[in-house]
């Protein structure tokens, strides 16, 4: 009878928990709260993603004339 491989963790949760123990490192203690956290991490993908568009934006208008 074939043995039974155990199922690897999927990629992504694991690039999550990765990603949350570095948060936890770098966040104040009140922000390490899950909920806290994940609202943080969201704010912080929507000024990222802002920024960088603003900053594209020029650069392209700069180098495009």
């Amino acid at each position: 009878m074939a043995k039974k491989k155990p199922q690897k963790e999927s990629v992504f949760r694991e690039a999550w928990d990765n990603m949350s123990e570095d948060f936890n490192r770098l966040l104040p203690e009140k922000l390490r709260g899950q909920k806290d956290k994940k609202k943080f991490v969201l704010w912080l993908f929507i000024l990222e993603i802002v920024v960088f568009g603003a900053i594209g934006t020029f650069v392209y208008r700069w180098w495009s004339g």
